[in-house]
């Protein structure tokens, strides 16, 4: 196949009604069915949510997993005087941090969903413990999520559908909305929407008008969203329009799409020595999830995927792993792309294990 310019597994582009990948979409509704709070960023949202426990309780302690977003790790230590990291091997699914041997009742615990992959059964058995705070930014709409026994959940939206940005927040089992905003004005928040909707138009004229000159572009723009959202230290309450974007996009459920495109994969990659395919029975992780133990081959690998404009994103460079298996792509498969592109995405990845054997 010749190269695509879908730019397979990179930034969302804008999406409109007559657009197949749109309706393609929408054609899998989901009724959240929680109340729940809307929020430019998920930096935004932990922040709301740690701030009103501070103001209601004495906290003592936020424990992070030691793998984890570090912007969050930054945001989280830059606000707050004690915080401290727990350690789990993120690969093995059905091992749970055992909260109560480093947490007490006065400690606020975030568990993240790695990948939509992670479990956490034995928070319905416990009362008189930690606040526990999950993190579904990689598991949004996963089993998981939507049958939580946490005191709260948050998920950051964009990494899942076509917005400059969103973020929610809700309290499991529970209709209650919380709105948790602070009255104050964020310039940095404001300016990384504009830069990330401008960037998300013109890369709609890139995949749609095959306007190769406009790629710089919108991911000069990109950038600059990403270098304005690290700044913000607020949780504002959002615009009306924003309020009606999000809660337009939080009724689909990618889930579907993402599970067919990866039966197609896993059924027409080929095996190889040097990346393992990271998954769980029964459940629908993230995208597609390329475990390598080699850094060296790592990064071969990535820089064969890109010269066919295929981007896995590298999740995450600044943790520190003591596994033998840990540097890990995620490859974007979502309702953006069709049986074709998928197929493009195992031809150049069996290309490569060809070569590399």
């Amino acid at each position: 196949m010749q190269k695509l310019n879908r730019d397979i597994g990179s930034s969302f582009y804008k999406l409109i009604d007559n657009d197949t990948e749109y309706h393609a979409l929408k054609a899998q509704k989901i009724d959240f069915g929680f109340g729940n709070g809307i929020y430019y960023s998920g930096r935004n949202a932990i922040l709301a949510l740690l701030k009103n426990i501070e103001k209601s309780q004495n906290l003592e302690v936020i424990w992070l997993p030691e793998y984890y977003c570090d912007t969050v790790i930054n945001l989280i230590e830059k606000n707050f005087k004690k915080v401290k990291q727990y350690s789990l091997n993120p690969f093995e699914f059905n091992q749970e941090p055992n909260i109560e041997d480093f947490a007490n009742k006065n400690d606020v615990v975030i568990l993240n969903n790695f990948w939509g992959l992670s479990t956490f059964r034995q928070l319905a058995n416990h009362t008189n413990r930690a606040i526990v705070i999950e993190d579904h930014s990689h598991g949004w709409l996963s089993k998981q999520s939507l049958q939580s026994k946490a005191d709260y959940c948050f998920c950051s939206l964009r990494k899942t559908y076509p917005i400059p940005l969103g973020a929610i927040i809700w309290k499991p089992n529970s209709e209650k909305n919380p709105n948790l905003y602070e009255d104050a004005h964020d310039d940095s928040i404001i300016k990384a929407y504009e830069k990330f909707s401008q960037s998300m138009e013109l890369k709609r004229s890139f995949i749609k008008e095959h306007n190769n000159n406009l790629k710089s572009s919108y991911l000069g723009l990109l950038n600059q969203g990403e270098e304005l959202l690290s700044i913000s230290n607020n949780y504002t309450k959002p615009t009306k329009g924003f309020f009606e974007l999000v809660n337009t996009f939080i009724q689909f459920n990618p889930n579907p799409i993402k599970e067919k495109h990866l039966n197609y994969v896993q059924e027409n990659l080929a095996e190889s020595q040097h990346f393992k395919i990271i998954k769980r029975d029964g459940f629908t992780p993230f995208g597609l999830l390329m475990l390598f133990k080699n850094e060296k081959i790592f990064l071969s690998f990535k820089q064969h995927l890109i010269h066919y404009n295929i981007y896995p994103a590298h999740l995450w460079p600044n943790n520190k792993l003591s596994s033998q298996w840990k540097f890990l792509f995620n490859i974007h498969v979502d309702f953006r792309y069709n049986i074709e592109d998928i197929s493009y995405l195992v031809e150049k990845i069996n290309v490569w294990s060809k070569n590399n054997v």
